[in-house]
């Protein structure tokens, strides 16, 4: 059973998941942050082919314990999120997301979570290569 989940963190979520789907509207880059959206969380901007994506990179100890439904995850570094909206528009466009490589929260269900304990750029990059094969290859993005 989820536990209870504070309104606080639920109103920031869907202000997170909002800023994502605005961001997903701008210009893109091959992999890009934005500054913070709210306290301790930034975007993270890719494309794949014309597939805009905008993951959110939550780095507060409290909120990823509280997404994660689990108070010992306060040791990691950040937490990466996409929410299961942009995955299937991702995936309907022919651009597959693969949700079996995150794990989905159990506070949050819509959203979908992948676990850093370092998050370097150079590592959340690769990380994000895999989890979207099909993102813009380097030389593709030059």
């Amino acid at each position: 059973m989820a536990r209870p989940v504070p309104a606080e963190l639920g109103e920031k979520v869907r202000r997170v998941l909002r800023a994502a789907e605005v961001a997903r509207g701008a210009d893109r880059r091959h992999f890009d942050f934005t500054g913070e959206v709210e306290a301790g969380v930034r975007l993270v901007l890719s494309e794949a082919g014309d597939v805009p994506l905008a993951l959110s990179l939550w780095s507060r100890p409290q909120d990823i314990a509280a997404l994660c439904a689990d108070a010992s995850v306060p040791a990691t570094a950040a937490l990466l999120a996409t929410d299961a909206a942009q995955a299937r528009e991702a995936n309907a466009a022919g651009v597959a997301v693969d949700l079996a490589q995150f794990t989905r929260s159990q506070s949050h269900p819509d959203v979908y979570y992948v676990l850093f304990d370092f998050a370097s750029p150079d590592r959340l990059h690769a990380v994000l290569h895999r989890l979207v094969p099909a993102l813009t290859t380097h030389a593709d993005a030059a």
